[in-house]
């Protein structure tokens, strides 16, 4: 069955009550993901880290308590999420560990060389120039730095569930050629399975 155009649409930009309901569905929807994004990641304790698209803010949480020494970096397109999120992890944002900042990933807000990894899960659909934002993340990114993109690759039956006018399928191929493309020299692929709710994974290493 098609998701309708306007749940696609809230769920690449969740916006008032209909996106916090969809928000906190998607928070359980995503636990197997997120947890596998998390192990892929891999932060140490002194890191500091970024996620783009973190929507309900429950990874940043997680996040916050892996990289205590470090810092955290949340990017979303939503004013809603943000609140949203902000109001989660409270504690972590009134102590300066985390900052969750409205933006678009095609143009970061952040210096050059910032982050030790970065994050992103679900969202690469809604990216329409997916170069300009890795290569965002490309630059953010210290050397030997890593960045973890989690999707859903391209198939019949997912193109038939979700509206082609907000999402757009890339394959697993077509994500690791795009990070190459970007300039990572080291890529690792992860692909989809029942394990991972059919969610494939691609790491790639800044050199």
């Amino acid at each position: 069955m098609r998701r309708p155009e306007f749940i696609a649409r809230q769920s690449s930009c969740p916006s008032g009550w209909l996106g916090r309901v969809i928000a906190r569905i998607m928070a359980r929807e995503t636990t197997v993901e997120n947890a596998l994004a998390l192990r892929l990641l891999d932060p140490r304790p002194q890191d500091v880290v970024l996620e783009i698209g973190f929507g309900h803010g429950r990874v940043i949480t997680e996040l916050a308590s892996r990289c205590s020494q470090g810092s955290v970096r949340g990017l979303d397109s939503s004013r809603t999420m943000v609140q949203m999120a902000t109001r989660l992890n409270q504690a972590t944002v009134d102590r300066g560990l985390v900052q969750l900042d409205t933006g678009d990933s095609s143009a970061l807000p952040y210096a050059s060389d910032m982050f030790d990894c970065v994050l992103t899960v679900h969202t690469i659909y809604f990216w329409s120039r997916p170069l300009d934002h890795l290569r965002e993340v490309l630059r953010v990114l210290k050397p030997g730095g890593k960045v973890v993109v989690g999707f859903k690759p391209d198939s019949e039956r997912f193109r038939s569930a979700f509206p082609a006018s907000v999402y757009r399928f890339r394959s697993q191929e077509q994500i690791r050629d795009l990070l190459f493309a970007t300039g990572f020299k080291r890529i690792e692929e992860i692909p989809p399975s029942a394990a991972t709710r059919d969610v494939a994974f691609v790491t790639g290493f800044r050199s």
